[in-house]
């Protein structure tokens, strides 16, 4: 089981990879397209990189977007076809 805690001020500061001066990388945009949702698979590959294996990341992201954890893990397909389903239900598109 994983404990969550918070980077001390100083960690956080070494944890950041920050671009060079003239190294011609921008402010970073925002993946989903402005409305401040990530993607699945962006989600998962920062949980991955923190250390959670393929199935606790699938797992946690479906729970971040109200799915019930899997036996088997949900992967990043699977995640984005139920969101872009219930954004059809929630538009009256698609009936349930």
């Amino acid at each position: 089981m994983a404990i969550f805690h918070e980077a001390l001020p100083g960690e956080q500061a070494r944890r950041v990879a920050r671009p060079r001066a003239g190294s011609g990388a921008g402010p970073q945009r925002d993946v989903a397209g402005g409305d401040g949702r990530q993607t699945a698979r962006t989600m998962m590959w920062s949980l991955e990189a923190g250390g959670w294996t393929k199935h606790e990341a699938g797992n946690l992201v479906g729970l971040a977007s109200g799915l019930r954890p899997a036996a088997s893990g949900w992967n990043e397909r699977e995640i984005e076809h139920l969101r872009f389903l219930r954004a059809l239900v929630e538009t009256g598109r698609l009936d349930h």
